[in-house]
């Protein structure tokens, strides 16, 4: 079995995404965008949940 063949191409919205994110289901580490608008729309997302992240953490 080749390192290929430890992936799956999937498809999944971008709301079910961050919330797996959200909800440290998902980490950044798992996840690769396979093209240049794939790559920008999981940044944005995960940057954004970085920023929810610090802003829940404040009292």
């Amino acid at each position: 079995m080749s390192a290929r063949d430890n992936y799956l191409k999937i498809q999944i919205s971008q709301q079910a995404l961050a919330s797996l994110i959200a909800g440290r289901h998902l980490t950044a580490e798992q996840l690769r965008g396979l093209n240049p608008a794939a790559r920008r729309v999981l940044r944005r997302i995960l940057l954004d949940s970085l920023k929810e992240e610090a802003f829940g953490s404040n009292p």
